[in-house]
């Protein structure tokens, strides 16, 4: 059944669409009526079925980066808004100790980890009431 083409007046996918949802609607009842061969109508299918991914081809697989991956599950956050609203010198809470305030140094959130000591993820430069600096993942970060 390979070698089947189909043409119509117009030539467009369309029609050819059109064409080969009423040749399928016909197959069954053709089939019920047994007026076409079982190997007939399943090698029509077959061909409906290829022409079909002809008009219409699988859209590629798209993997997220790992850097996308990492931001998406951080958006599920309830503090994400507050992560990205971050500015220069706002006075935030830092997880890792009690009460304490921090600066933020610079607001933009730096993808993977800068010491390279830590996982990979999104990254904040944080300063110390000392004026001591240090990256920290945002999770770590709340506001006061």
């Amino acid at each position: 059944m390979s070698g089947v083409e189909l043409w119509t007046l117009m030539g467009s996918d369309e029609d050819i669409e059109d064409v080969i949802a009423l040749l399928r609607l016909g197959l069954g009842v053709a089939e019920e009526a047994e007026m076409v061969h079982p190997e007939t109508v399943s090698a029509l299918r077959m061909w409906c079925n290829v022409e079909n991914k002809r008009i219409h081809p699988p859209e590629p697989v798209k993997y997220m980066t790992r850097e996308q991956e990492v931001k998406a599950s951080l958006k599920r956050s309830p503090h994400w808004r507050f992560w990205e609203s971050l500015a220069k010198d706002q006075e935030v809470r830092w997880t890792g100790t009690k009460n304490a305030t921090y600066f933020v140094v610079d607001p933009e959130l730096s993808y993977g980890d800068p010491s390279n000591e830590r996982g990979v993820g999104l990254y904040i430069e944080l300063r110390r009431h000392s004026g001591k600096t240090f990256w920290s993942h945002i999770a770590k970060v709340r506001p006061l």
